[in-house]
């Protein structure tokens, strides 16, 4: 019997599974804890963010903005009537710009009466600011000196143009929303 030898355990060859599955776990917690990081610090950064957002400002609604403007060159010494000029053409032209959505700062005086003619404007307002355009820019270009009530004049025609503009622009949202409220009350009723 000595030519028999006791038998050996198995041998392992590979990998060790249990080695794997641990390999495997903590692999898995690094990845979830790196998610958990870059989630925490999202949320961090987004709340963050929303503060700062609320800090700042709103900005003016077109006819308020024309409004304190017009209130400031009001208060304003007309030492340079030229730049007086460029600042009074600046509000009426942010205003429409703004109101209606066309680029107006950059045209120049002819192609911004040509742009506002073709607006929803009533014909008079249109009118009146074609004619305020061609006799100021003979103030703000040709070095023409406008007398001292005529640039009171022509601010207070600025102002009654921009308070009629806007009242036109309420006039149609009302209308609109009118339209839309009936449209939905016929909608309703068709479901019905």
């Amino acid at each position: 019997m000595k030519d028999i030898h006791g038998i050996r355990p198995p041998v392992q060859v590979g990998f060790d599974p249990i080695l794997f599955k641990i390999i495997l776990m903590v692999s898995a917690a690094v990845l979830v804890a790196a998610l958990v990081f870059f989630l925490v610090k999202k949320f961090w950064k987004r709340k963050k963010h929303s503060k700062d957002q609320k800090a700042l400002p709103q900005p003016l609604a077109p006819y308020e903005a024309a409004a304190k403007a017009l209130d400031l060159l009001f208060q304003r010494q007309m030492d340079d009537p030229r730049a007086f000029y460029f600042d009074l053409t600046i509000v009426l032209r942010q205003y429409i710009g703004r109101s209606f959505g066309i680029n107006a700062i950059e045209m120049t005086s002819q192609e911004f009466i040509r742009s506002f003619k073709t607006l929803d404007l009533d014909k008079g307002i249109k009118k009146e600011m074609a004619e305020f355009q061609n006799i100021s820019d003979p103030f703000k270009y040709a070095g023409v000196v406008p007398q001292k009530d005529r640039v009171k004049k022509d601010l207070l025609l600025i102002k009654a143009i921009i308070d009629q503009i806007e009242k036109d622009l309420t006039k149609q949202a009302e209308l609109l929303s009118e339209k839309q409220a009936e449209r939905q009350a016929e909608k309703q009723k068709e479901r019905a």
